[in-house]
């Protein structure tokens, strides 16, 4: 966890402004802030020896953030623009979730994939630091992205969020030359989902997730629901009210220790625990079979 999180507009406009020194000065502004045993590429650092073939079990928090309206940009603007544009807040989302705690999984054309949690393991620090970053980058990019872009540009973009929490299977696919570490389940595919069906300015939450928020910070959403050899399937979405929740936690940038002192939150411990019901240390080896508890179970507020 940061001791000090920047500002969006402090993040964005010093990677607009100076696109050419962006890498090092900011980086390296950021870099005391961010959590050291991140990877410097894509993908999760602490998961990555895996082989092709193989499964190891482990649980994530999965965040999808789409940005609308880079179609009609890419006609209405000349390709320099476009590229410094998409640039600037692809960066500042990249230290966005980072000084969250988060890790870049993949750029998806026009929006971003990560994850949060130890990948075996997932605690609610992770489940907390990904609301905020699903908070922090909203508002950043509604009201400092977009008051930026139609000043300069008369331009805007929007954007539209899916998260979900749960087991995966960790697995490396492709061939022995081309391929990738990846979190196989309905986690990753429902916050894809959850993400594309988002309408702008919302965030659509899985029921492993919402289960751990409180009613105060969420809403019931449309399931999602479809037919499979005469048999229905359906999955609960909910809502995020991500202005309360910024309101609460992000507007000040406090730390998560100012919010432990006020009592907002409970104390923060794993929720892996080993089939026996033992519990799992954050570092234990990657053969145990491992598998977590739900967040509900440890609620959000005391």
């Amino acid at each position: 966890m940061a001791n000090t999180i920047r500002s969006f507009s402090e993040i964005y406009k010093s990677i607009y402004d100076k696109p050419s020194q962006w890498h090092d000065a900011v980086f390296a502004e950021t870099k005391s802030i961010i959590n050291k045993s991140i990877s410097t590429g894509l993908g999760h650092p602490q998961v990555t020896d895996v082989e092709i073939g193989e499964t190891i079990p482990g649980s994530l928090i999965v965040f999808f953030m789409d940005i609308r309206g880079f179609t009609k940009m890419s006609i209405a603007l000349d390709n320099e623009e476009l590229v410094k544009i998409l640039q600037a807040i692809t960066a500042a989302s990249i230290i966005s979730i980072r000084q969250y705690g988060g890790y870049v999984a993949e750029f998806t054309g026009d929006g971003v994939m990560a994850y949060f949690g130890q990948g075996y393991t997932t605690t609610e620090k992770d489940a907390f630091n990904s609301l905020r970053t699903c908070s922090f980058l909203m508002h950043g990019i509604k009201e400092v992205v977009n008051q930026y872009l139609d000043k300069l540009l008369d331009e805007t973009v929007k954007v539209g969020m899916g998260i979900e929490y749960g087991n995966v299977l960790w697995t490396r696919i492709g061939l022995l030359d081309i391929n990738q570490v990846k979190p196989i389940s309905e986690v990753s595919f429902v916050a894809g989902k959850n993400s594309s069906h988002a309408s702008s300015w919302e965030v659509i939450m899985g029921k492993n997730i919402a289960d751990w928020v409180p009613d105060t910070y969420k809403e019931e959403y449309e399931p999602y629901s479809f037919q499979k050899d005469n048999k229905k399937y359906t999955y609960e979405r909910f809502s995020f009210n991500w202005e309360s929740f910024y309101t609460e936690f992000c507007e000040d940038s406090y730390e998560l220790e100012r919010a432990l002192i006020s009592n907002k939150l409970p104390a923060l411990k794993s929720i892996t625990v080993l089939n026996d019901g033992s519990p799992v240390e954050a570092n234990a080896e990657k053969n145990i079979n491992k598998g977590p508890r739900p967040l509900k179970d440890r609620p959000f507020f005391r």
